[in-house]
């Protein structure tokens, strides 16, 4: 390389470098911005409803957080997660915040439908993997209208309490309660969950937002195989938060023979659902991750791959 061409390519280092860390202030300052809006809105909730929402905070459950500041250290423990594990553990945080034990997450898959993400207890769990949320009358309703949803007529088709989280006015989140005392549903309780989903939701629309593209953006080119890195990551995030209870799913390790993770996964795919994830792992060996999945189900979807005339086996861990 003579001295020009090393002089560019210094240059064109340098400029790369000032790229980087340009962008990385625009990230920093755009987080700045968030945040600003996030207290703009909190202090307009509390000068609007006077002190009705600071009352919230300020009558102790009986294993609940009895401040505002004590709710935001806990809310700001979620920023020690990677997007892959948000919306797991703000089933968690939310479990505790709002004293119950039993709490769901539902992200929206379509303009009918939504799917089980997370769930602190099988309670939680007890409307199934997936729900046709605009078929769910007076909740949907109330939801739509930018409400929080009191199931006081304590109907068991329901959660007892139900939020949401919208992106530009779309529920792109269902965050539902069970376990809440009938003398809690009350409008003080309101308050306290509308406060609690002011600070989470950017956390959890953000999480939200990125599963939603994860696959294509990390797929191997010319498949929808998840590539070594992202799969590893995902797997590690499911496996983490199932043994934590927020989650099932099971780990499939397929024996692809002689044959190409692509052809394979071509044939795989019509025999997986839409939420389960193929990925490589292992030195490009193939695995299906199958989200809300108990050993029973995996077994079924075993079967069919043998069908397929493949054979399977179920792993714990990525090892």
């Amino acid at each position: 390389m003579n001295p020009e061409e090393a002089q560019k390519t210094e240059r064109d280092a340098v400029q790369q470098k000032i790229d980087e860390m340009q962008q990385e202030i625009e990230e920093q300052r755009a987080l700045l911005e968030e945040k600003a809006r996030e207290i703009a809105e909190l202090k307009k909730l509390f000068n609007d409803s006077g002190e009705a929402a600071d009352q919230a905070f300020r009558v102790p459950h009986e294993h609940g957080k009895d401040s505002l500041e004590e709710v935001y250290e806990i809310v700001s423990g979620l920023e020690k997660y990677t997007t892959e594990e948000v919306l797991f553990y703000a089933a968690q945080i939310l479990s505790e915040l709002m004293d119950t034990k039993d709490v769901a997450i539902y992200t929206v898959a379509n303009r009918d439908y939504a799917r089980l993400c997370s769930a602190t207890s099988q309670e939680a769990r007890r409307l199934g993997n997936s729900i046709k949320y605009t078929a769910m009358g007076e909740m949907y309703d109330t939801l739509k209208n930018g409400q929080i949803y009191m199931n006081m007529s304590m109907a068991e088709e329901f959660p007892l309490m139900a939020s949401a989280v919208y992106d530009h006015e779309e529920i792109r989140v269902f965050l539902m309660f069970w376990g809440i005392p009938s003398e809690r549903i009350t409008q003080k309780e309101i308050k306290r969950l509308t406060v609690i989903e002011m600070l989470l939701q950017n956390a959890i629309l953000r999480a939200s937002r990125y599963m939603a593209t994860f696959r294509r953006q990390r797929y191997m080119e010319g498949t929808n195989v998840l590539n070594e890195e992202a799969f590893t990551i995902l797997v590690n995030a499911f496996l983490e938060a199932k043994e934590k209870g927020l989650t099932e799913c099971a780990l499939v390790e397929v024996d692809m023979g002689y044959e190409s993770y692509d052809d394979v996964s071509t044939q795989v795919a019509c025999n997986i659902r839409q939420t389960d994830y193929m990925g490589l792992m292992n030195g490009e060996r193939l695995y299906i991750l199958l989200a809300n999945t108990d050993l029973k189900n995996a077994e079924v979807v075993q079967e069919r791959l043998r069908k397929l005339g493949y054979e399977s086996t179920l792993r714990e861990d990525v090892a």
